[in-house]
């Protein structure tokens, strides 16, 4: 059988209190004793040095065994809580009141005899008791003199063997009605106390407990609940628990919800490539089944210009499946980063190198802004390139004859530059903007120049930038051109 947290916490307060009740119960058990003994031995103190002073046999200091066994006897009868020892000044058991056959032992310490009869501590005091090897019991005594010589000690227990026989037996029946009262009526008080303490306290569990269960039973959706509200700056631990398992719902959803988005996306860019994939390849299968099929009825001019066309088409496929490679590469999160410090200026006039003749088929200006930098970044060179050069081949293929592509460096922080990428071509309508960097979009004013594109260069250079730790913008005017521009870190001279 499982036992929730409530029936376990219930079921530890209660033995813990049984352990208390039990420990006061020894304790108040132990004063009560004391303090009966204190007040008895208090109230006989002076009994044996009056026997003493009005028996003549004692006073005289004389010993006689048969007499004073006569006394003791005497004694007994008209006092039966009591025993009447006599002994010497060595302690030494003389004669007693009590049969001889319940006597363990013929001597007794004097220690605490002499602490009574001088008053050197508090009561009680407990002297030997001669029935028992071990046992102490409180007492009455007084020393006895012959002329000047001391004799022995008439020695008194209060609390005789009978006496505690008796009181025992009345006092356990006592002590166990009183005890069996007293722990129900604590048991039931604590039962009820607990029970409310608890159910209080291990609310907010239960309630945590269910808000889990609902949430599983519902895939862990949240928008289907309504969650318990928690304070997060509590200092109950299960307010603060609450809390987190709060946060951590909507950082699960949050996370579902990104997951679901990009297996849309997935779907959708799967969907969009398998479209370009399948135009290219149906032109190359059909170019080939031309050339296979005609064979030598085509002239030299045709054939180079259908092995032109499936030449085309097998690069624009292998663009595209590299584009496709990448952009997982990049979502995939495994790339590797090498940062290092350069001159920015320089790669800038890199890449426009690589474009030159792509721009100067449409005489389009490439520029560097300013002419001569020494600006130095800490960044990642490799990646800055492929990043540069998409934006760069993009501006070239949104611009059109007679263009200006302008690439700009701006130091506005001591720890930061700016690059920015401007051309004066067809621009991008304003609704447009938040979805150019999404994988498969393209504007819907973009140049339909004679080559086809994937549609992945600006997805791509965004996840880029995104590894640099840089977060990459666009301005546009509509027929006026476009300006990217993203922050790099400097490096101080």
């Amino acid at each position: 059988m499982k036992f929730s947290l409530y029936h376990r916490l219930s079921l530890s307060l209660f033995v813990v209190f049984v352990v208390i009740i039990s420990v006061f119960f020894i304790w108040a058990e132990h004063l009560e004793q004391t303090t009966r003994y204190e007040s008895e031995q208090h109230l006989h103190l002076s009994l044996a040095a009056n026997l003493a002073r009005d028996n003549p046999l004692l006073q005289e200091g004389a010993y006689d065994h048969q007499a004073l066994k006569n006394l003791f006897h005497t004694l007994m009868v008209l006092g039966p809580a009591f025993e009447f020892y006599f002994v010497d000044a060595n302690g030494v058991i003389l004669t007693h009141s009590i049969s001889p056959t319940l006597i363990k032992r013929d001597r007794i310490d004097l220690t605490p005899l002499i602490q009574l009869t001088q008053n050197k501590v508090s009561l009680p005091i407990y002297g030997d008791d001669p029935q028992h090897l071990d046992r102490k019991k409180i007492f009455s005594a007084a020393p006895v003199f012959n002329g000047s010589k001391l004799s022995g000690y008439l020695y008194v227990i209060v609390a005789g063997e009978r006496y505690e026989s008796a009181y025992n037996r009345l006092e356990s029946a006592r002590q166990a009605e009183l005890s069996m009262v007293l722990l129900v009526g604590a048991l039931l008080f604590l039962f009820i106390v607990m029970l409310g303490i608890f159910y209080y306290f291990t609310r907010p569990l239960r309630r945590l407990n269910c808000d889990i269960q609902q949430l599983k039973a519902v895939g862990f959706d949240k928008s289907q609940l309504n969650l318990a509200p928690w304070m997060p700056n509590s200092s109950n631990e299960v307010h603060q628990l609450g809390s987190a398992f709060e946060e951590m719902v909507n950082q699960i959803n949050a996370q579902l919800s990104l997951l679901q988005q990009s297996d849309v996306q997935r779907r959708e860019l799967l969907a969009d490539i398998s479209h370009d994939l399948r135009t290219p390849l149906s032109s190359l299968q059909g170019y080939l089944e031309m050339i296979a099929h005609k064979g030598e009825k085509l002239t030299t001019q045709e054939r180079e210009k259908y092995i032109n066309t499936v030449l085309k088409n097998t690069l624009q496929l292998k663009l595209l499946i590299d584009q496709i490679f990448e952009l997982a590469h990049l979502e995939g999160g495994q790339v590797s980063l090498n940062f290092e410090a350069f001159n920015l200026a320089e790669l800038l006039y890199d890449v426009v190198a690589k474009f030159t003749l792509a721009a100067s088929e449409k005489n389009i200006e490439i520029l560097v802004e300013p002419k001569c930098s020494y600006t130095q970044v800490h960044s990642d060179i490799a990646k800055l390139e492929r990043v540069t050069s998409n934006l760069l081949e993009n501006a070239i293929r949104h611009t059109g004859e007679n263009g200006k592509i302008v690439f700009a460096i701006e130091e506005f922080d001591s720890n930061q530059c700016r690059l920015s990428i401007t051309d004066n071509g067809t621009g991008i309508k304003a609704e447009e903007l938040s979805y150019i960097f999404d994988t498969r979009y393209r504007a819907s004013n973009a140049i339909q120049d004679k080559n086809k594109h994937t549609g992945l260069g600006l997805a791509i250079t965004k996840k880029l930038l995104e590894l640099l730790k840089s977060d990459i913008k666009v301005q546009s005017t509509l027929g006026a051109g476009s300006s990217f521009y993203f922050n790099l870190r400097r490096v101080k001279h």
